[in-house]
């Protein structure tokens, strides 16, 4: 298969057109990985001199992909030994059935989902319907839907005069990389993220729209929120939120965030709980 940026591009899309799929690069800027809820299934390697796609396999028909193409097909390079049955390294400059390939993608991508649990994949057909926009802090849906959360923390936490000490930490103009899903169109979920130095993102203005509550949205939220951060060379990602937001301190334990001594402008606020994870 010919290194070129047209088929790389035509790999990436294909990866992406599945449901609920999203471009991540945990290990730095190669390999670009694409993840469903959080699991791997596809990295590619896009480098002229190291031009290779590793999927997650089945380990009987990754054996029969090896006998096939020996030497173009091997076991998974970068995976420790018990890994290696479970993925397949291609060695893109010598392969060239496209067809087989995406055959190989959307197997890669069955493979990690059908482990999902039966509440997962209920999560997953939920995800599927929806669209995901990378935006800034200025545009109006990502707008509209901090207008909402505020309104909402106001009713949970008190008073706008009770918050109105928060809101110089909240400005639109400071985000730079935001997240806005949407259903049919219509935004109904929001989050972000903006620097607080140089190995920090600091997550902001997570929102999920009464309707679309209890099916897995925040969490999906935050995964690529942090994806996106990783990208961009942040090593933490740490939040700060309402000590009376119980569903919102739930929300970010089961994506693996633990309480930490209240950071920065956040010093002193009783009222409030700062969290971390490494990413």
């Amino acid at each position: 298969m010919e290194n070129h940026i047209k088929i790389i591009d035509t790999i990436k899309e294909y990866c992406l057109g599945h449901s609920g799929s999203y471009e991540a690069r945990p290990f730095g800027e190669y390999p670009i990985c694409y993840k469903v809820m959080g699991k791997l299934f596809v990295q590619l390697n896009p480098q002229e001199n190291f031009y290779k796609i590793t999927l997650k396999c089945d380990p009987e028909k990754s054996y029969l992909y090896r006998q096939l193409y020996p030497g173009i097909i091997v076991r998974g390079y970068h995976c420790p030994p018990v890994q290696q049955p479970h993925w397949n390294t291609v060695d893109l400059d010598a392969f060239s059935d496209q067809e087989l390939l995406f055959q190989m993608i959307d197997e890669a991508y069955e493979c990690v989902i059908n482990k999902f649990s039966k509440k997962a994949k209920e999560k997953l057909r939920n995800l599927s319907v929806l669209e995901f926009r990378d935006t800034d802090g200025d545009d109006p849906d990502f707008a509209m839907l901090c207008g909402r959360l505020d309104r909402t923390l106001d009713e949970i936490v008190g008073s706008q005069y009770q918050r109105s000490r928060y809101d110089q930490y909240n400005q639109r103009d400071s985000i730079h990389d935001v997240i806005v899903a949407y259903h049919n169109g219509k935004a109904v979920a929001c989050g972000a993220f903006k620097m607080f130095d140089e190995t920090h993102a600091e997550l902001k203005r997570v929102y999920v729209d009464p309707a679309h509550r209890h099916m897995g949205l925040g969490g999906e939220l935050i995964r690529r929120l942090e994806a996106k951060a990783k990208m961009k060379g942040y090593i933490w990602c740490i939040l700060e939120t309402g000590r009376l937001l119980d569903a919102a301190h739930t929300m970010y334990k089961k994506a693996g965030y633990q309480i930490i001594p209240n950071y920065g402008q956040y010093a002193g606020m009783e009222d409030s709980i700062c969290m971390e994870r490494k990413i």
